[in-house]
């Protein structure tokens, strides 16, 4: 008669040892439950005056656009991003766009090329299919925690007094540019930059930095300030050895509710992932698009 009770007391004590184990496995690794395995596919123009890289460049990055919605994630408002009005290069930055209106509750954070070809009824695009490993970011958005921002340059009044202008979003090269925002609640202020047409994969730090170190703001805000717009500011240039007359770049204004530290370069992946780390709640992102024009 003990040896059935034995049995009975080890199975008990393997069934709970391994419901700790799930139970421990889905708290460190919370993000896993909510991993989706998508496919998706994109396209772009493949002309005469397009090379194939830039072609499949295009369709590789709608074919992630794809994969994550169909998974259904929010939208940005379309408002968020308009680099696009007037701009002379609307393949490109609408595609830029399109990446930040489709998606703010999730990321790849791998994925594999299944297909890519030229297609097409004059096999004038670049065809692009992936695997993709798509996470949709951990909790929902607190609504009462966002930031809104605009950038524009520094004018002088009649008073001699600066003047925030943001009357456009095309920019000559050689333009300092100032970005104003407002907060709805104190919040830890991160200014990336993102310059697709040279790193696309990629964010630069440009705030805080060794000018303004503090980055604890609250309500409204300028970056620089207008006490150190005379110590630095955002000088806006064309990359090296870029042959067209315009390009598109992006400013992205991260308010966290604690310190988030970032390096002056960090993978557009890897911060994806660290912000899923803190939850949706502790955070949010506004993004704006803006041209650079050459000088005749």
């Amino acid at each position: 008669m003990k040896q059935p009770k034995y049995i009975s007391i080890c199975d008990h004590l393997l069934y709970l040892l391994l419901a700790n184990s799930i139970l421990l496995f889905l708290i460190i690794y919370p993000s896993i439950i909510q991993a989706k395995i998508v496919k998706g596919e994109g396209m772009s123009y493949w002309g005469e005056n397009t090379s194939k890289k830039e072609a499949c460049d295009l369709a590789e990055r709608e074919a992630k656009n794809d994969a994550l919605r169909k998974i259904g994630l929010e939208r940005l408002n379309s408002n968020q991003i308009e680099v696009c009005i007037d701009s002379g290069d609307k393949e490109n930055c609408e595609l830029y766009q399109s990446t930040f209106n489709t998606i703010s509750g999730g990321y790849i954070k791998d994925f594999v090329i299944l297909e890519e070809k030229r297609g097409g009824i004059k096999e004038d695009f670049c065809i692009v299919k992936i695997k993709a490993d798509v996470f949709k970011y951990n909790g929902d958005h607190d609504q009462e925690f966002i930031v809104n921002a605009n950038i524009g340059i520094f004018k002088k009044d009649n008073k001699n007094k600066l003047k925030f202008v943001d009357d456009t979003k095309r920019f000559f090269e050689g333009s300092n540019f100032v970005i104003n925002g407002s907060l709805s609640k104190e919040a830890y202020v991160t200014i990336l930059g993102w310059y697709p047409s040279v790193d696309k994969e990629n964010y630069y730090k440009l705030y805080p930095n060794k000018h303004d170190v503090n980055n604890l703001l609250n309500e409204s805000f300028f970056i620089p300030s207008k006490e150190q717009y005379k110590k630095y500011g955002f000088n806006l240039s064309l990359p090296k050895n870029f042959k067209k007359n315009e390009t598109q770049e992006f400013i992205i204004v991260l308010a966290t509710k604690m310190k988030f530290a970032i390096l002056d370069k960090i993978d557009i992946k890897e911060l994806s992932i660290r912000l899923n780390d803190i939850g949706k709640s502790n955070w949010f992102m506004k993004n704006i698009g803006y041209s650079i024009l050459r000088k005749n």
